[in-house]
This record gives structure tokens, sequence and C-alpha cells, in this order.
């Protein structure tokens, strides 16, 4: 039982010690005296130097310490050129510790002894950080995509209008979430109104790409205006719901047939 004890205690004093204990940067391949890490807002990090000698420590582009405080800061003199942080220790016995706040809004946290082998310099990674970059960047083409004409394969030609000639597209088609409307070259932009089944007209948000107008929905129909000018262009093939209502009645016993061609024409 003793010697069980023993194991326990020992154990429990190991894990007291590794739960405050700092994480030292990994050596890079090239050069051990040049460390790697991770940034953890919760990590302790340990950097060891020696009289006569500095380091640096850097931070993402762009980040820049903005203040910095030590247990002991007259026993180390620290600089900084944009996201690159000199320190030197100043004093016979510097050890101490340091954090750093930047203008990430990130806070460092350091633990500064002399030892060796000295480190020369910190460099920080941010892979969460990077991670949603990269996200918002796939994020952002996928919409460029969306949003490009050209690259739509599924196309609904299904549209009807009536009313002024000189606000006609010379194509108009949507893929299901999209409705695109190419108008002549040099010809004004009119105004686009979602209508609703009570008639109540409802400005909507549009991209608009060289001769293309972008609308960022599929409606049943759309009311272009500009000055007294007015054309109504109704969508024939408009499901809400996925369901496919080629026919656009309120009964399956009466089926309306629209023969339209690709484009709208003068």
């Amino acid at each position: 039982m003793k010697q069980r004890a023993t194991v326990v205690l020992a154990m429990v004093l190991y894990l007291l010690g590794t739960a405050h204990a700092a994480t030292e940067p990994a050596a890079s391949r090239v050069d051990s005296r040049l460390r790697y890490t991770v940034y953890n807002k919760d990590q302790v990090y340990q950097v060891r130097t020696q009289i006569g000698r500095a380091f640096f420590i850097q931070f993402a582009d762009g980040e820049e310490m903005e203040k910095w405080y030590a247990g002991d800061s007259k026993g180390w003199d620290v600089a900084k050129h944009g996201n690159v942080v000199a320190v030197k220790p100043a004093g016979e016995e510097p050890g101490t510790n340091m954090i750093i706040v930047t203008s990430a809004g990130r806070t460092y946290v350091f633990d500064l002894t002399l030892g060796a082998p000295a480190v020369y310099g910190v460099r920080f990674s941010y892979p969460l950080d990077q991670a949603k970059k990269d996200k918002a960047r796939s994020v952002e083409r996928d919409l460029d995509a969306a949003l490009d004409p050209l690259l739509q394969t599924r196309r609904n030609y299904k549209y009807a209008g009536t009313g002024s000639a000189d606000l006609r597209p010379v194509m108009i088609f949507d893929n299901g979430r999209y409705t695109y409307l190419k108008f002549a070259e040099g010809q004004g932009w009119p105004s686009v109104f979602a209508v609703a089944a009570d008639g109540q007209e409802t400005i909507v948000n549009r991209t608009v790409r060289g001769n293309w107008m972008i609308i960022h929905r599929v409606g049943r129909l759309w009311r272009l205006r500009a000055g007294t000018a007015v054309l109504c262009v109704r969508n024939d093939d408009y499901a809400p719901d996925s369901s496919d209502n080629r026919g656009e009645t309120d009964t399956p016993m009466i089926d309306r047939q629209t023969v339209t061609g690709k484009e709208v024409r003068r």
C-alpha cells in the first residue's frame, strides 16, 4: 500500500509540475538557434538567452507590439520594428517573465531565462487564423463563380416580358439561385424591383459585371423601371419549393405553354 501511495503521489506531483510548464518553441531544421511555435493565448513560452546575445520575436504580418511588461523591466532592453520585437538581456541576473500586447489584440507571455543553448529568434504561426482566411477566400471564390454568367451550366430561359422595349434585356435566365440579365452595349441600367403577389414592389440587391446585371435571388415577377418607362418580366418556370410547375397555373387540369427564345430581341 505504501508503495502504491508513493507512486500516486509521484504522479500527482508530476502532473502539477507539467501543468505549469512553459513550452519551449521547436528548433528550426536549418539552425536550432531559430525557433518556431504556434500561438496559443493560454500558453507560456520559454526563451533561453545569454548575456551579450539578443533575440527576436516575430508576429504575424501587420501585427505590432503595442506594450510590453516584465517582472524586472530594467534587466531587459526591448525595441520593435514592424512585426518584429528585439529583446536583449541588460543585467547579470535578468531572469523574469515578459508580457507583450499587440495590435492584433493578442497577448503573449514569455518566461525569459539565462541558459544554453541560447535562442536567437522565435517565429509564431497562426493555423486557426490561416484556416479562417482560407475558408473566407474559398467562400469568396465560390461566390465569384456563382455570379459569373458565363460559368453557369443550369439555365432557365423561360421568361416573358411586356412593357417598354427600351428596357428589354437582350438575354435573361436564372440558375435557381441568381437571376442574370444582359443588356445591350450602351443601354442604360434600369432599377429592378421584385413584385409580390399583392403587387407591392421591393428593390433588390444586384451586382453589375460588364453588360450583365445579376440579381441575388430568383423570383416569379420582376418590374424594371427607368423614369416613366416600365417593363414587367415574368418567370414561367418559377418553383420556389424546388417542385416543377412548368404550367404556372392554379390547377393541374390546365397547362399554359410558353414558347420563348434564349434572347429577347427588340
